[in-house]
């Protein structure tokens, strides 16, 4: 029987923690993420009118960064959709699907739209390349399932069907792309600046808390979504009091989303968005701060200290 794309990964050593990706190609298998599908006669407009962004820009096997929100104008989800020539794929967190699928579904109503998890049929595979052209060469970058991850020119995704997944990974192998571990997929986000909403911290953050408005995930142009006269009065009128940092922090106990960043007199300052392992024990983090306190000294759940804090935004 032929090896599972699973066999052939568990039988790669992956490259080091300390390994320079910049000058890598590497693949990875994405477990920590899911699928849903959407389709039917009525599921571009369905989703255009849910989402933050502006679901008529996307063009076939292109993918947009975008996000659910709640009344309030809070983040219930985000993700990556992607447009296919018959249906709609939403990329996310594989601990959101079933959560996501279930809010979404309050909304069909008699909508000509079916919502499916198709996790389990569906596997995911990151890339990252070195140098601009190595996908157009070393693989088929017109095939339905490699997909181009937001705007960036060095990372791909594969999102192939389980039966076709085996040769692909075999491909890369071939091709001398070396197999890294998940993880780093979450450290390449955390390094450009995407944010991630987790069941921890759904409907915590707006999208301006996330810089949502300044990496393309929210559009001021599109018509009424949930929450959306709240997004656009705070972009109109307002200007943001909290905004999103990277940061260090070291710890042999990684911070889950939504926890607490506070000054060192304990009040409250902000919250993790998200964070992942750098090396040992450095963490990589992205934090949602007050734009007045960033420059303080900072504490997660006033014990571990927050150091290295980088502005994302110039407000």
């Amino acid at each position: 029987m032929a090896d599972t794309w699973q066999t052939i990964l568990d039988q790669q050593s992956t490259l080091p923690i300390n390994t320079n990706l910049a000058a890598t190609s590497c693949f990875m298998p994405l477990p920590q993420y899911g699928v849903l599908q959407i389709e039917g006669a009525d599921a571009h407009d369905f989703l255009q009118n849910l989402l933050t962004n502006d679901v008529s820009a996307l063009a076939i096997n292109q993918s947009q960064l975008s996000g659910f929100c709640n009344a309030k104008g809070r983040l219930f989800s985000l993700f990556l959709l992607i447009r296919h020539q018959e249906h709609y794929q939403i990329f996310l967190p594989e601990n959101m699907c079933a959560i996501l699928q279930q809010r979404l579904s309050m909304y069909i109503l008699r909508s000509k739209v079916v919502i499916t998890n198709v996790t389990d049929k569906i596997v995911c595979l990151g890339l990252k390349q070195a140098e601009e052209g190595l996908i157009t060469e070393n693989t088929n970058k017109n095939s339905p399932v490699l997909i181009q991850y937001l705007n960036t020119t060095q990372q791909f995704l594969y999102l192939c069907p389980q039966q076709q997944a085996a040769e692909i990974c075999q491909n890369l192998l071939k091709q001398q792309w070396q197999l890294t571990s998940e993880k780093w997929w979450d450290l390449l986000d955390i390094n450009v600046g995407i944010p991630l909403v987790l069941p921890e911290s759904k409907e915590k953050f707006t999208p301006q808390q996330l810089n949502l408005d300044l990496i393309n995930g929210v559009s001021f142009s599109k018509g009424c979504y949930p929450g959306q006269e709240i997004v656009a009065r705070l972009h109109y009128l307002g200007t943001p009091s909290r905004r999103m940092f990277q940061a260090t922090a070291e710890s042999d106990t990684l911070p889950s989303p939504g926890e607490t960043i506070t000054d060192k007199e304990g009040k409250v300052i902000g919250h993790v968005v998200r964070s992942e392992y750098d090396k040992k024990s450095t963490i990589k983090l992205l934090l949602s701060l007050k734009l007045s306190e960033a420059h303080q000294n900072a504490l997660i759940n006033n014990t571990v200290i927050v150091s290295d804090i980088v502005a994302l935004a110039n407000d």
